[in-house]
């Protein structure tokens, strides 16, 4: 909310103490890094340059009104959050829709933006429906979870398969950004099922929790260790045998699209053989098209929301 107050005032040193340094938002379709506040005030995003100073998406004398904001995504250091907003004129006629999501990280002991995305949907565009975008990211998902089912740790080590995606790299030079947690599921689980569920949530000395990214002719090359045994036991633990995955069921997947971009939700739903539930894990991330393909651009964080694995009887 301080964001959005500080962007509806057209204020970048009020942006500024909502942002960590580093700082990356995804306009188009690939990120833009801004260092510092010298640097955002010297030359911001288009999306918050309110200043009349070079590219700008902020019309003279408009004005903003937020529609919602909702959370998709929580955890001790971290949450995933999007935020929708209408855009006036000066004079009282709608110029846009904005969606947004915003990775929300404790970095040091201190709350702020680390990662962002817009969609702009220009008046005449609202809730314009991107079929393509759904239906890829949902079946090379479910592809690449349904090999931890299969067993097919020869295809899920691959990753000239997508591990089972068959999903194609983007083209070579595509620039990623992505935030993690910094706590995988693997060492969660084990960590919970040791009495030490807070191992890993580590706040203090963390400065920033941004990756950057691109793509190069090696990437998709090669292989992974993924470790199908480790993986099975440590998925199912105390709810008996792991059997298979299914990708989460929310329906649709995309939270906002265009014709290039597209903000999804992913994770998995992990189940014994009889269909008992063992764990929900959710993800958010930024997907987009290139090159004649959509693909994955960065995640904006991944939280193991409902774990049964140590639960004690």
């Amino acid at each position: 909310m301080e964001f959005f107050t500080a962007l509806s005032q057209r204020d970048l040193d009020a942006v500024a103490r909502t942002l960590h340094f580093p700082f990356a938002i995804y306009e188009d379709i690939e990120p833009i890094l801004v260092e510092n506040a010298a640097e955002l005030r010297a030359a911001p995003p288009p999306t918050m340059n309110g200043t009349r100073r070079g590219p700008s998406r902020i019309s003279a004398g408009s004005y903003d009104l937020l529609e919602g904001v909702n959370v998709h995504l929580y955890c001790p250091v971290g949450g995933v959050f999007s935020l929708s907003f209408t855009r006036y004129t000066a004079n009282g006629h709608k110029l846009l829709d904005c969606d947004g999501i915003y990775s929300v990280t404790n970095n040091d002991g201190r709350w702020a933006i680390q990662l962002a995305s817009t969609i702009f949907h220009e008046r005449g565009y609202e809730g314009n429906r991107h079929p393509d975008a759904e239906l890829t990211h949902r079946v090379g998902s479910q592809g690449y979870l349904a090999q931890f089912g299969y067993r097919n740790e020869e295809i899920l080590n691959d990753r000239s398969t997508g591990r089972g995606s068959y999903e194609p790299e983007l083209p070579v030079g595509t620039r990623r950004a992505s935030v993690s947690f910094g706590y995988g599921p693997r060492d969660r689980s084990r960590d919970a099922r040791n009495g030490r569920p807070m191992t890993g949530w580590r706040t203090s000395g963390v400065s920033s929790r941004l990756n950057l990214s691109e793509v190069t002719a090696s990437t998709g090359t090669g292989t992974l260790q993924t470790n199908l045994d480790e993986f099975a036991e440590l998925a199912g633990g105390a709810v008996g045998d792991y059997d298979y995955t299914r990708l989460r069921p929310d329906r649709p997947l995309v939270l906002h699209a265009t014709h290039d971009k597209a903000h999804v939700l992913g994770g998995y739903w992990r189940y014994t053989a009889d269909g008992t539930l063992i764990s929900q894990t959710r993800s958010v991330a930024v997907r987009i098209y290139k090159g004649g393909r959509w693909g994955d651009a960065g995640g904006l964080g991944q939280v193991t929301h409902h774990d049964r694995s140590n639960s004690v009887g």
